[in-house]
């Protein structure tokens, strides 16, 4: 069923989902199933591809006959007052009767799970029955064959890249305070002649993602023609993935699980070799963090990288598992721009590096060049270390800069931080067991992180440390008295650093 109603553009954003309010006599009169929450099909002045949007309804917003667009919707899509907007219901979706199959403990095939990826991906599948879908994975829960299944789903209802050659890439599975490990693997690869297609995301419950950071010294939202141009130029980019229609039912299935609290480890890793095979790349190395306050303990490490060793095999990704024992963040710093200086400092060969960053990265890097053949077993960290030292990574890292249209002779002495500081000091005398990285992610998004880029904190000591009373421990850095005091408010807790007893 259709029907025609006048645009009326709203002073509204949603910042997120698509919005549109009708009114409720409206609502009420082409009464199928026009409930707040549902969601609808609009076209308007011959669109080749309608929009499907979430309804409201009000009776003091919009008058009868009209329909309420959200600013998300007519600055983006050139929604005008008083176009005619055609409106289309739903009906019954495939997808009702294929969760209600897994809910009663039937098995999915792959035109079940790509019908699913294919309703969540366009929008038809709401939150609520995305909730039940995701549910259905815990109770009954999918099977391995299920796995597969999804993994591929997931992939093929969105674009697929293609490179030729060896296609590389490094892969975190998260959980770990520091994103300066990804912007260093990835040039010092590339220089040596490799491919590496690297996409990231945005911070959903840390202080800052790979993007959140990498948008300090360079933009990151780009569309597929143009990667096609930088792989041509360099072989390689870092850009946020989220611009690209890579995976797509994958992000808001990521967001809903985010909200439920709830992540099975098949589920993340079905996501990751999903993203692994929309990028076109045939050679990964994932970076799996375990320890006390990783996403993942060391009981469940084998699990984790025997799904990712299974998924690899069976879509011809070659796949390698980096086990790492962490106790704290990666380097000295939490926060976009703080950990920009940080990296940067790496390729500058500064004497106030981590030296725990480097190394780390040079070990990566290494073992990803042995994997792809580049350098002979054994001898990957000796060829990743010449790579740095000799100054190819970083002048690799400042073309894909340029070719992205940032400024490619950024340094880590001119990158802006916080005007605001806190210096917070050891109130005991002791050695330093761990940081606990969710405690110092409430720390940095009290400060204003991801959003705000030039705040965040930096570390003086790290896990090991020994201290004295009124020892500095960490500097918290805010672009407002606000912001600052918020985050010296959690700081003053004592949280963030657990301690030897």
């Amino acid at each position: 069923m259709q029907f025609y109603l006048s645009a009326k553009k709203l002073d509204i954003n949603s910042g997120d989902e698509l919005i549109c309010i009708i009114h409720e006599a409206d609502a009420n009169e082409y009464g199928i199933g026009v409930n707040a929450g549902d969601r609808i099909e609009i076209n308007w002045n011959g669109q080749v591809e309608p929009l499907i949007v979430t309804v409201d309804t009000s009776e003091t917003l919009v008058r009868e006959g009209e329909i309420g667009v959200y600013e998300d919707i007519w600055q983006k899509h050139k929604v005008e007052d008083k176009d005619v907007i055609t409106i289309k219901l739903f009906e019954q979706i495939d997808s009702l009767e294929i969760i209600r199959k897994k809910l009663l403990g039937e098995e999915l095939n792959y035109d079940d799970f790509y019908t699913v990826m294919t309703d969540i991906s366009n929008g038809r599948l709401n939150d609520i029955l995305t909730s039940y879908f995701i549910s259905s994975g815990y109770s009954p829960g999918f099977n391995q064959k299920e796995i597969l299944l999804m993994t591929k789903a997931l992939a093929m209802t969105g674009d697929i890249l293609k490179f030729e050659g060896i296609v590389a890439d490094k892969h975190s599975i998260g959980g770990v305070g520091g994103k300066g490990i990804t912007p260093l693997v990835v040039p010092i690869v590339a220089a040596n002649g490799v491919i590496v297609p690297n996409t990231s995301t945005r911070a959903i419950t840390s202080a800052s993602a790979t993007t959140d950071m990498l948008e300090v010294i360079m933009p990151m939202s780009f569309v597929r023609k143009q990667l096609e141009e930088m792989i041509e130029k360099s072989g390689a980019f870092m850009v946020w993935g989220g611009s690209l229609n890579l995976a797509p039912a994958d992000d808001k299935i990521i967001k809903i699980q985010k909200f439920l609290g709830i992540e099975s480890i098949d589920k993340f890793v079905s996501s990751i070799v999903a993203k692994k095979i929309a990028q076109g790349v045939n050679h990964v190395i994932f970076d799996v963090p375990v320890g006390e306050g990783a996403k993942i303990d060391e009981k469940e490490f084998e699990q984790v990288k025997n799904m990712f060793e299974l998924l690899g095999r069976e879509f011809g990704i070659k796949v390698l598992i980096h086990k790492r024992n962490v106790s704290g963040i990666d380097g000295f710093a939490i926060g976009p721009a703080l950990e920009c200086r940080e990296f940067l400092r790496v390729f500058e060969q500064a004497p106030e590096r981590s030296i725990q960053l480097e190394e780390e990265a040079l070990r990566i890097s290494g073992e990803l060049l042995e994997l792809v053949g580049k350098a002979v077993a054994g001898k990957g960290y000796e060829m990743a270390k010449m790579t740095l030292l000799d100054g190819r990574g970083f002048a690799k890292l400042r073309e894909i800069i340029k070719n992205q249209g940032g400024d490619s002779g950024v340094s880590s002495k001119n990158l802006e931080i916080g005007g605001q500081v806190y210096e917070y000091k050891a109130k005991r005398s002791g050695k330093i067991k761990s940081i606990n990285n969710q405690r110092i992610f409430e720390v940095a998004k009290a400060l204003g992180n991801p959003r705000i880029k030039e705040a965040g904190a930096y570390f003086h000591v790290q896990p090991g440390s020994e201290v004295k009373a009124g020892e500095l421990l960490l500097t918290l850095y805010a672009n407002s008295n606000i912001r600052l005091e918020l985050g010296k408010k959690i700081i003053e807790k004592d949280l963030v650093f657990n301690w030897v007893v």
